[in-house]
């Protein structure tokens, strides 16, 4: 069974961590640009685009970085809209969305899933965050290999639409993998894998980057960083 679309896979491993904002794009493209801008002291240039597909969009970063230096808010056919950036390490942007749901209010998944190695070890992860009032909420599952051992953990209370018989699995690299986590995404009304997802065609992109990166940041091309050659 295919878990990607070609796109996604021609990128990959830069799309194994696609974080997840519940609200339009022009909300989340709203709380981006507030924390992006705290953390960078306002050095930030923004613009919308329209894109055709998503390989235009991914396309658009000029490099990869030794951290973010380029954001995407993707729209999609959905209640939530899609975070991208361009970090060599493809690991999405955790504390991004931790401030996003305590400093907004949004509701905001970090998960990333690889099978096989990539820029990490295998394994499959999941961060789901609300604001209940003005108390986080937050329920986070791993299952990830370290070498030759395999670790699972689980912290705060299982989501309704989580498979939690799975985490009794005898293998802990059987409680979560990607196939699975694509499974709970798609229960909780996101697919990122999917190119039909994303709603590129009658909505644009929201587009942020650093004007001024810290002089320490290093840059590595596509072809260091994915595992096909995307020109």
């Amino acid at each position: 069974m295919q878990l990607r679309s070609e796109i996604l896979q021609r990128w990959w491993p830069a799309t194994q961590c696609l974080d997840l904002v519940e609200g339009t794009v022009d909300v989340a493209a709203a709380a981006v640009h507030a924390e992006v801008g705290r953390f960078s002291g306002g050095a930030v240039e923004t613009y919308w685009q329209a894109f055709p597909n998503l390989d235009s969009a991914f396309t658009a970063a000029p490099n990869f970085a030794s951290w973010p230096t380029f954001f995407l808010v993707l729209p999609t056919n959905s209640k939530w809209s899609v975070l991208w950036n361009n970090s060599w390490g493809c690991d999405g942007y955790d504390s991004l969305c931790w401030c996003l749901t305590t400093n907004h209010g949004l509701t905001t998944i970090h998960s990333s899933a690889n099978d096989t190695w990539t820029t990490f070890q295998s394994g499959a992860k999941f961060t789901y965050r609300r604001m209940n009032g003005t108390t986080l909420a937050e329920r986070s599952v791993y299952a990830g290999q370290e070498d030759k051992r395999w670790l699972f953990f689980q912290t705060g209370d299982p989501l309704p639409e989580e498979n939690v018989t799975l985490y009794n699995a005898k293998r802990k690299r059987d409680r979560l993998n990607e196939s699975e986590l694509m499974k709970l995404l798609a229960r909780l009304g996101a697919s990122p894998w999917s190119e039909e997802f994303y709603s590129l065609s009658t909505q644009s992109t929201f587009v942020l980057r650093l004007s001024r990166p810290p002089a320490t940041t290093l840059y590595r091309q596509r072809s260091e960083v994915l595992n096909s050659n995307v020109s």
